[in-house]
């Protein structure tokens, strides 16, 4: 039994980018998440102009996750995109990086910005549950994004299958990113498959701070980071990462 997963911070459209800005490169967003060919993304940035416009590209998909700053639909998202097949979303919630998770619009210790994760559990048609972790850590507070990695350490224990994935702002070799693998996740992406941040300069080999980690109970029977370039043009400033996964 196999599931795809993929993770993509799609830049939000506020940002003044310029010749890279949303309305010119959301056609190369929504073909690089096609060309993911994955059963679940996670996304990351995403306001709700850009979720409007993918939710006319994929009707199928049932895509969920609330906005940050109310819990409803204000602020950015870490949607979650479920594309119609074998998987459908069972439950879902949204959760705050804070010592305060249930509350919208809450920032956490040392963190710049309100930061949220977002949980899906999904069935299999065969009856199998497992579980999504699509998060955003913060940008700049370094003991936000460690607790922030501890927060879904416990949030993930118990007997099901769990997949993490998400922007954490955070390379390999982070005490953020090793608290995830030291709480027996393991890193999907080998770090030979290139850096996922380039921030429009198109560079493959700079940062990995977008991760896939898994469970003991996944075997990874491929994964990669994706640096395809619809056209030439750029889809965002991050490359998506995507992992096949299979439970035996």
């Amino acid at each position: 039994m196999k599931i795809r997963a993929a993770t993509f911070n799609i830049r939000n459209s506020s940002a003044p980018d310029g010749e890279n800005a949303w309305p010119v490169r959301r056609k190369a967003a929504v073909a690089a998440i096609e060309q993911l060919d994955a059963d679940v993304v996670g996304l990351q940035e995403a306001l709700p102009d850009q979720l409007e416009y993918l939710r006319w590209r994929f009707p199928k998909y049932e895509i969920v996750g609330a906005g940050r700053d109310d819990g409803m639909n204000a602020g950015e998202h870490a949607t979650v995109l479920v594309r119609p097949g074998d998987w459908r979303v069972e439950r879902q919630e949204t959760r705050w990086l804070s010592d305060d998770p249930g509350t919208p619009g809450s920032i956490g210790w040392d963190a710049d910005l309100t930061r949220v994760a977002t949980l899906v559990w999904l069935r299999h048609r065969n009856g199998t549950t497992v579980g999504v972790v699509n998060a955003h850590y913060d940008h700049a507070g370094e003991v936000a994004q460690l607790q922030s990695s501890r927060l879904i350490a416990r949030w993930i224990s118990g007997s099901i299958p769990w997949i993490v994935m998400g922007d954490l702002n955070s390379t390999p070799d982070s005490p953020p990113v090793k608290t995830l693998v030291d709480s027996g996740l393991r890193i999907a992406v080998p770090i030979e498959a290139g850096g996922s941040w380039h921030d429009f300069t198109g560079a493959v080999d700079d940062d990995r701070i977008d991760h896939i980690l898994v469970t003991s109970t996944w075997t990874v029977t491929d994964a990669a980071v994706s640096h395809y370039r619809p056209d030439g043009r750029l889809p965002s400033d991050h490359w998506p990462v995507v992992a096949t996964l299979d439970l035996g």
